[in-house]
Formats: structure tokens, C-alpha cells, sequence
């Protein structure tokens, strides 16, 4: 189903939305972006100086999740989170790391709340056909606590690890908190981490490369502390309803379009960033990492990222980043009431960017994955 006849099925949510957004917080009434500046990037000027380091309370959830218990962690003199205080918490939890072991060459670092429907499929396809061994789920607030839900997660329970956020107490831009909290507790484990959301797959997309190969191929270079790796951004297929597989529902893509039509800044030029540890300094923004040393943030072919987010021209010949930011009409509403981790969640322009503004392809390469 193409672009147009996907939207004469949504008209009539056009017409509803305003019920909806009457439901929203105050937060998510705002005007229509520019391309390519429609949520996450708000707070992208944040330095290292003014991002924050970690959050104010935090339950760390043991590999058993009968083992939780509140932590709280109060610098005396500045208010501020001590982080040394809650490494014992974490490392109890990530007890069955074992060091830059090949099951633990890399590992994901994700910040959600609720989505149980989301993450099985998430965790399935990252664990089978992408070989990640080691999750670090930063729970911001899901009620229940998504580590006492009795779920069938779709891979070892061992290999996740949750970090409980209690929304009474979490900090203005909380995402980049808990990229803080994950490289503080856990990055010594890893050569690398990715920071990604549940709404992004990664692939490989060579045939002669898996996603380590790509990243082991960079190890080496001293100058190089993170990979860009850029979006395949998918479209709501004119969906209405929750669809069993969004892998297999969501194939039509926005095509990559020229830097001189909206300046590189438009949807598919955007990055998302696999971090190597030993380089992590702080976090920018939820695509782009500070790092240490002068390293480089770089493409797939070693090319440099300056920019604070976006990459052109282009390419995924080795690796790619499929982002379904939209998916039917039912989740979309959803997300918009469940908001997001930094300070501009997602609004209406922004799925009528996604399905209106940039022509469309077919893009089947992620229901070729079973399960």
C-alpha cells in the first residue's frame, strides 16, 4: 500500500486529533518542525558541562527481578546524583558479564517505558540475527516495572539487564542520563555499546559482514570512538491497526534524498551512534556522543561526522539502522501519550512529515527475518 492511499485511511484521524491532544501533556503542543528537527534534537547543544551525569534515584533490577530494591543516591553539597555510590548496585546485575568475552564484544543500551508488546521482536532480532548477548534496559518508569512482568522476552532472560527509573524522580533530559548510567556502570564490560531506541533494528547489510565485523574492522584506530550509523526511515504502510510483526508489516521506506534539498538534515541523514567504550565522554544528544582523546565520531566507509546528528551523503553498504518512528495509526497515538526520554516528544507534523513530505520506496529487507 503506497504513500497516498495510506493516508486517505488516516484522514479521519486528522480530524481527531485534537481529542487527542487534549489527553497530552502541555509538553507536546508545539509548531511544525523543519525537516529533519522534530524531536530528539532539542537539547542537541547539550556539552559535557550541562548534560546531566546520571539520575537522582534509581532502582537497580538484579539479573532475578525478585532482587530489587530502591537505591537512593544525594550528593550532600550539590544535589547531584553520586554515581560511585550506585556502581555496587549495578554490578550486581551485571553479574554475568564477563568482560570483552565475543558475547560481550558489544552490547545495547535502551531507554523505554512500557512497550512489552515492542520488545520481544526487538530483542529477538538483535539477539538471533545481529548476535548481541547483552542488553542494559533503562526502565523509565513503566508501571509495573517492566523487570516483574512475567513476559516472554523472546531471548535468555539472563541476557537483559534492567535499570529501574521512578518517574516522581527522573531529570530533564532522562535519556542521556541513563547513556550516562550505562557507560559508568557497564561500559568496561564492552568493546562497544550501541545507544538505539526500540523503534530502531540494525542490520548488516553486506552479505560478507556481520555488525561486529564492521565494528572490529575500526578497533584498532585510536582516532575513531563511535559509528554513525544512519536511518532507513519507515512509513505507517497505511496501517490502522497494530500489525503481529512490525518487521514484516512496515515496507515502505522514505527515500535518501540529495544534502541540497533540506540541507543533510532531513530524516534518513540522521544517526544513530555505536559508541566504543574506552573513548565515551558524554552524551551530546541521542545521536551523537562526546569523546575522549580528539577520537571521531565516523561512517560506515571511515568518513568523518561533524555534524551533531547527520551524515550525507547517505550509504548503508555495510550497516544500516531501520527506524519505524511511525508504525500504524493505533501506535503512533500511543506514543504520542506515552512521550519520549528527552525534552520534544513527537507531535502530528511529524507523521504528517513522515507520510506526506518525502517520496517513498519499497524497502523489503527486514521482512526477510524469521522470527
Amino acid at each position: 500500500m503506497g504513500s497516498k492511499t495510506s493516508m486517505v485511511s488516516c484522514i479521519n484521524w486528522r480530524n481527531e486529533f485534537q481529542t487527542l491532544k487534549e489527553k497530552l501533556p502541555q509538553s507536546h503542543s508545539s509548531s511544525k518542525p523543519k525537516h529533519g528537527n522534530f524531536d530528539d534534537l532539542h537539547d542537541s547543544t547539550a556539552t559535557k558541562e550541562n548534560a546531566p551525569s546520571t539520575i537522582e534515584e534509581t532502582k537497580g533490577s538484579p539479573t532475578n527481578a525478585e532482587g530489587s530494591k530502591k537505591q537512593n543516591h544525594h550528593e550532600a553539597n550539590s544535589g547531584a546524583t553520586d554515581l560511585t555510590t550506585s556502581v555496587a548496585v549495578a554490578a550486581a546485575s551485571a553479574s554475568a558479564a564477563t568482560g570483552n568475552a565475543e558475547d560481550e564484544y558489544l552490547a545495547i543500551c535502551l531507554s523505554v517505558k512500557d512497550q512489552t508488546r515492542d520488545l520481544p521482536e526487538w530483542f529477538t532480532h538483535h539477539y538471533h540475527h545481529i548476535g548481541v548477548r547483552r542488553f542494559y534496559v533503562m526502565d523509565d518508569g513503566s508501571d509495573p516495572p517492566l523487570s516483574s512482568r512475567d513476559i516472554d522476552w523472546g531471548i535468555p532472560r539472563p541476557a537483559i539487564t534492567f535499570h529501574f527509573q521512578d518517574r516522581a524522580t527522573r531529570v530533564h533530559r532522562m535519556q542521556a542520563a541513563f547513556y550516562a548510567q550505562c557507560a559508568e556502570w557497564h561500559g568496561t564490560n564492552h568493546t562497544w555499546m550501541a545507544f538505539i531506541d526500540v523503534d530502531e533494528f540494525l542490520e548488516a547489510t553486506s552479505k560478507k559482514e556481520t555488525v561486529n565485523d564492521v565494528l572490529k574492522s575500526f578497533d584498532s584506530d585510536d582516532r575513531v570512538g563511535a559509528l554513525g550509523v544512519n536511518w532507513k526511515t519507515h512509513t505507517s504502510q497505511g496501517l490502522l491497526k497494530r500489525p503481529e510483526s512490525c518487521r514484516k508489516a512496515f515496507t515502505t521506506c522514505l527515500v535518501d534524498t540529495p544534502k541540497e534539498l533540506y540541507g543533510g538534515t532531513d530524516d534518513n541523514h540522521h544517526i544513530k551512534s555505536i559508541v566504543k567504550m574506552s573513548l565515551f565522554d558524554s552524551c551530546l544528544n541521542p545521536h551523537k556522543f562526546n569523546l575522549k582523546d580528539g577520537a571521531m565520531t565516523v561512517g560506515e566507509n571511515g568518513d568523518v561526522i561533524d555534524s551533531i546528528a547527520w551524515r550525507s551523503p547517505v550509504t548503508r553498504d555495510r550497516i544500516a539502522l531501520h527506524h519505524y518512528s511511525v508504525k500504524s495509526k493505533e501506535e503512533y497515538e500511543q506514543k504520542l501519550l506515552r512521550g519520549n526520554g528527552m525534552s520534544n516528544p513527537k507531535n502530528q507534523a511529524y507523521w504528517n512529515h513522515v507520510e506526506n513530505d518525502i517520496p517513498q520506496e519499497e524497502c523489503n529487507e527486514m521482512a526477510q527475518y524469521n522470527p
